[in-house]
């Protein structure tokens, strides 16, 4: 799970809600549809002090909605949550330390494990993980520059991979949406100058082995500004968003009265570990002028059908200009689905609500969740269905929607 993490002075300038980020958890592309077990529900409450709780809970069904947090799990900060095997797992925002939760006879949850970073140097748990199988994790750690391999059933480090050459002098390092597939674990590399109102050019996804602890090769392309989350088609091609870290190398252009290169789709052929010279396609060329300020989500992983949050200028109000955050927490963006084919085809999902900028969603059964909340006390949680191209109101909940996991898979 992915977010936003600006210097003091950047952080002061914005708003508690723009402050968001897209978070993201790093889902396994292997998670197979739920077979009737409880879920898993996170939410994150900021308080008028822009003080960050997570909750947890277990679910029976969607239907059960609206969602307090009267019964979840209350953890400080903003962590970051997976699930799998009949266990969730809480990174904690606080201290390093992953807690493993599973249902106990009651139809509670209990801890049931705990795993610290500590040693390794970290103060918290990083935006960039993902499950790989049921004995296989990954935790990057961008302070740090390492990509923590660790067990989830017995808890325990099974070592580490070096990322030191991911670190660019004057920017900030961040992993996260880092997801996996197939076995290897595809890292999203994006570096940030808050202070300096810079974003670095360049689009970057590191593709790791966790069982040879290797990095088996770095993707690099200049063709656009920082890549995230890849998504994969049935034919094994890996899609990479360059969304200029969420519109920030635009909305810094703006400012600044410069010029910053359009969003961008690329891609990585299947068994290569570079971006393909030939496929390159910008994302205004899709949407007829409109930037993507969302990284690429999927419903169905490895169908090649990914969905992102596209910015409209005109429907922000009179004397805003998108030139500071602030402008993230107007409705001026809309979901579009995106058909990662050659050449990509992009449109507008049916139903979708104009909206803010929050968190990023959750692939679930099939679909796509995407909460919609204008203030962070209730999240409107919409359903979105890749075959029909709809979006429909789901349920409601408490606080801002982090995700929606199945315990089982």
């Amino acid at each position: 799970m992915k977010t936003l993490f600006l210097n003091q002075s950047a952080r002061a300038a914005t708003l508690s809600l723009v402050a968001l980020s897209l978070a993201a958890c790093g889902a396994d592309d292997g998670d197979p549809e739920p077979d009737g077990s409880a879920f898993v529900l996170s939410s994150v409450v900021i308080d008028a002090d822009g003080n960050r709780t997570t909750y947890v809970q277990t679910i029976s069904s969607l239907d059960d909605g609206p969602f307090t947090n009267d019964a979840a799990i209350e953890l400080p900060g903003n962590g970051v949550v997976m699930a799998g095997g009949g266990h969730f797992y809480v990174g904690l925002a606080e201290e390093p330390t992953w807690i493993r939760f599973s249902p106990d006879q009651d139809g509670g949850i209990a801890e049931s494990g705990r795993l610290s970073l500590l040693n390794l140097g970290a103060t918290r748990i990083d935006y960039g993980n993902a499950l790989v199988d049921a004995e296989t994790a990954v935790s990057v750690l961008s302070e740090q520059a390492i990509a923590v391999v660790w067990n989830p059933a017995t808890m325990e480090i099974l070592g580490e991979v070096d990322l030191g050459f991911l670190v660019q002098e004057g920017y900030s390092l961040e992993v996260w949406t880092t997801t996996a597939h197939d076995g290897l674990v595809y890292v999203p590399a994006r570096w940030s100058d808050w202070a300096g109102g810079r974003i670095r050019a360049g689009v970057s996804t590191t593709i790791i082995d966790p069982a040879a602890m290797s990095v088996v090769g770095v993707a690099e392309d200049d063709r656009c500004a920082s890549g995230g989350r890849v998504v994969f088609d049935q034919a094994g091609y890996a899609y990479v968003m360059g969304d200029g870290r969420n519109y920030s190398i635009h909305m810094f252009a703006n400012a600044g009265g410069a010029i910053a290169p359009d969003n961008c789709i690329v891609r990585i052929p299947p068994g290569e570990t570079d971006f393909e010279a030939e496929f390159f396609h910008t994302i205004p060329a899709l949407t007829g002028g409109l930037q993507s300020i969302t990284e690429l989500e999927t419903a169905r992983p490895g169908t090649g059908v990914g969905f992102a949050k596209m910015f409209y200028p005109d429907e922000l109000p009179d004397g805003v200009e998108p030139v500071d955050f602030g402008f993230w927490g107007y409705p001026a963006h809309k979901l579009w689905r995106i058909e990662l084919t050659d050449p990509p085809t992009a449109r507008a999902v049916n139903g979708a609500p104009f909206s803010t900028i929050g968190f990023a969603g959750s692939t679930f059964d099939g679909y796509l969740y995407s909460g919609e909340s204008p203030d962070g006390d209730t999240t409107a949680v919409y359903e979105i269905d890749p075959d029909a191209n709809t979006a429909a109101l789901r349920f409601s909940m408490d606080g801002y929607f982090n995700g929606l996991y199945a315990l089982s898979r």
